[in-house]
């Protein structure tokens, strides 16, 4: 993570990084150029992995289906549950 931008004793402007940062460079450095593009790859892939995938609710998950369940149906299914899940634990 940077920390803020700085002022070298050269005029540059600078970025503080953190000890991982540090790290991480260090190591792309000391790697070959074919094994850089690489690592490019596997970055690429994990920004894609930890993308939040939106939310949808169980209506809408429902709705391609012809099936129609009402809400006291879904309260009753889920007291059931709880009650088997429940009573099953219990020896």
């Amino acid at each position: 993570m940077l920390d803020f931008v700085y002022k070298s004793s050269k005029g540059v402007l600078m970025a503080r990084q953190s000890a991982e940062e540090k790290k991480i460079l260090e190591s792309l450095r000391a790697l070959p150029p074919e094994k850089k593009s690489e690592i490019i790859d596997f970055i690429e892939f994990l920004k894609t992995k930890t993308v939040k995938s939106e939310r949808r609710s169980l209506k809408n998950l429902w709705s391609r289906f012809s099936v129609q369940i009402s809400e006291q149906e879904i309260s009753d299914l889920r007291k059931e549950l709880w009650e088997n899940f429940t009573s099953g634990n219990e020896k």
